[in-house]
């Protein structure tokens, strides 16, 4: 009987732990991210492959730790490295492959995570990427505005709508427009 309840024991306890992600796995991963950010923010210099394995091992830490309060917030920034590799490569290919990526990720990030503050976030980084890295606005308008359709109370609500107004504006129509508002 004592065997018994020592291994429904180790079961649930083993069952309870396989969520949370050991100290060790966190530091490293955080200190992945650090390396990786720190490089780009400091000099602007990229190193694609220590940024690829920061976003690998964030979104698999994501997956197999969800409950760990980590989780979340390395997810969204694997989104932005993503992002930030989209724009850095040389390569059409590339581009649209880390492009693809960053929009899979903050996808993942919003069914996994549908009550984190960031959550509102994933509309906006997914119209910067449709926008700014592949020039897909129809794509773009259509994150802007469920953005606004879902929050229309946000502070960033009114900055989207205005810049509904200009989204896909070739320079000349841009000037234009800012001619006649004067």
């Amino acid at each position: 009987m004592i065997m018994v309840a020592a291994v429904l024991l180790a079961a649930c306890g083993s069952k309870n732990n396989a969520g949370k992600a050991t100290r060790q796995e966190a530091d490293s991963l955080v200190a992945a991210y650090r390396y990786s950010d720190s490089l780009f923010a400091a000099c602007g210099r990229i190193d694609t492959a220590a940024f690829n394995d920061f976003i690998t091992r964030a979104q698999a830490f994501a997956e197999t730790h969800p409950q760990d309060t980590l989780a979340p917030d390395m997810l969204y920034r694997a989104g932005v490295g993503s992002m930030i590799l989209a724009k850095a490569a040389h390569t059409t290919d590339d581009r649209a492959a880390n492009a693809r990526r960053a929009l899979a990720i903050f996808r993942q990030f919003q069914e996994q995570f549908p009550d984190h503050p960031q959550y509102r976030l994933c509309y906006w980084q997914r119209a910067i990427v449709y926008d700014d890295v592949l020039g897909d606005w129809r794509s773009a308008e259509a994150e802007y505005r469920d953005f606004i359709n879902r929050y229309p109370d946000d502070p960033l609500t009114p900055q989207f709508q205005e810049y509904l107004k200009i989204l896909g504006k070739s320079e000349s129509e841009l000037e234009t427009m800012l001619h006649h508002a004067q």
